[in-house]
């Protein structure tokens, strides 16, 4: 294990290395010969937040070249774990209109070990991750999600797998802030264990039993900084959910915190080497970014063609030319124009988790929407007072900017996902009428008829 009192610092050769610290546990007693200390190398590779970019595309290096730089690796090196933190589908036009399923079956060929049920896993209700289990060929971990049942809704909730001579215990949690994030329909009577606790159980049950303990974590890089730094004998967290490119491990006590960014934009690589007592004598991590790996796996690639083939009719036609890069905040002020002005109502609000992409420069297409919003919500509108609206606002993390009058009734133009929750909130209160209108496509709808979002004045 990491601890201090194991690890030495050593000489300039390793010193060198960017990202690295480096150290020389010397075994038995002094005097000892060298050639006696064994030490063992194993490289973590990581992914997060993929969100169904299985193709290349913009700054998105696509699963088959990805792929190509875990078969590469594995090439490389005899002991080589490929992991991913979760959150693997909703993004993409293939991942909505089938559900998720084909992003799982084009990871089985990439050559992932294991992987985490994020929050997104939810979005087509909880039914759906069984088909997700069958799809992948890796087990899907999840120590903190629950089904209505109690039963756990991965595969498991950690394992302990063997690479050369390392025994390495992997724990799977997700965040118990879940149920705020997920859609509440095909979700009901899920249940989510508090990490911390979870966390705390499972590393005193392994840590006798390995000589590394490596967290999956779809709880974002800070919270998984502050569990680096309460519960101790974790030797690695590959973070995921806050889509943090986190470019060299951060150490916090004795746990090195690793994230890689997000849509297969970059690829974790993390290397240690570890002594015969279990103690990481050197560890050194970088992202790689996708213009650096290799070209693209040709059986994977074929794959993902052929997913995406039969989604390019729906979505691959210009609907404007753009002579700019539209941000997510801009997108999301116009989104809110948008619903407002087709409902007539006194305020419109879309969650910030719903604007999923930006607009680049250049040819924009119905995809180039899709991206934005992939989801599928419908526009709905509420019923609401200002006190309501504020402590609905609250619950997602955006009370600031809008001034209410607590007792004053609002006709509130949003999405069915918000709707949802608000119902959740106020039950029958809530006064949901849902239009039966997907917003994508009214948002395609405006920008052909009105053209792109015009700058801020």
């Amino acid at each position: 294990m990491l601890t201090p009192a194991r690890v030495l610092l050593v000489g300039a050769f390793f010193s060198v290395l960017v990202g690295c610290t480096t150290g020389r546990v010397q075994k038995g007693a002094a005097g000892a010969d060298p050639s006696e200390v064994v030490e063992r190398s194993l490289v973590i590779l990581h992914t997060n937040d993929f969100h169904g970019h299985i193709a290349e595309r913009d700054d998105s290096a696509g699963a088959a070249r990805i792929a190509a730089y875990f078969a590469q690796q594995k090439a490389q090196h005899k002991n080589v774990l490929v992991l991913d933190a979760g959150d693997a589908i909703s993004g993409t036009p293939v991942s909505t209109l089938f559900s998720g399923v084909p992003i799982f079956e084009v990871m089985s060929l990439m050559g992932y070990d294991f992987g985490l049920i994020g929050n997104h896993e939810f979005d087509h209700g909880w039914r759906q991750i069984e088909k997700f289990r069958d799809a992948a060929n890796f087990p899907l971990l999840a120590a903190t999600a629950h089904g209505p049942d109690g039963g756990l809704l991965g595969d498991m909730p950690s394992t302990i797998v063997q690479r050369g001579g390392l025994k390495i215990g992997v724990i799977g949690v997700l965040t118990d802030k879940t149920p705020s994030m997920i859609t509440p329909t095909g979700n009901q009577g899920t249940t989510f264990a508090n990490v911390a606790n979870t966390l705390r159980e499972q590393v005193a049950r392994l840590h006798p039993l390995v000589d590394l303990i490596v967290v999956l974590s779809h709880t974002g890089h800070e919270p998984e900084q502050r569990l680096a730094a309460t519960i101790p004998d974790i030797d690695v967290i590959v973070g995921g959910h806050s889509h943090t490119p986190v470019e060299t491990p951060v150490l916090i006590g004795n746990t090195l915190v690793v994230q890689a960014h997000e849509y297969g934009k970059a690829v974790g690589r993390l290397e240690l080497v570890v002594a015969a007592n279990g103690a990481v004598t050197m560890h050194r991590g970088e992202l790689i970014p996708a213009a650096q790996l290799p070209a693209a796996d040709p059986v994977v690639a074929a794959v993902v063609e052929s997913w995406e083939a039969k989604v390019a009719a729906k979505v691959d036609f210009e609907i404007a030319v753009s002579d700019r890069l539209i941000s997510a905040i801009e997108l999301r002020d116009w989104m809110e124009r948008v619903l407002r002005e087709r409902t007539g109502a006194d305020l419109a609000y879309y969650n910030r988790g719903g604007v999923r992409d930006v607009i680049r420069a250049g040819s924009v297409t119905a995809r180039s929407i899709w991206n934005v919003e992939p989801f599928g919500n419908t526009l709905v509108t509420l019923r609401l007072t200002g006190a309501q609206v504020a402590k609905m606002l609250t619950e997602n993390g955006d009370s600031a900017g809008r001034e209410l009058i607590a007792d004053k009734t609002y006709l509130v133009a949003t999405n069915n996902f918000v709707g949802a929750h608000a119902q959740r909130l106020f039950g029958a209160d809530a006064q949901v009428q849902d239009y039966g209108l997907l917003v994508r496509d009214l948002f395609i709808e405006t920008i052909q008829k009105n053209g792109l979002p015009r700058p801020f004045n």
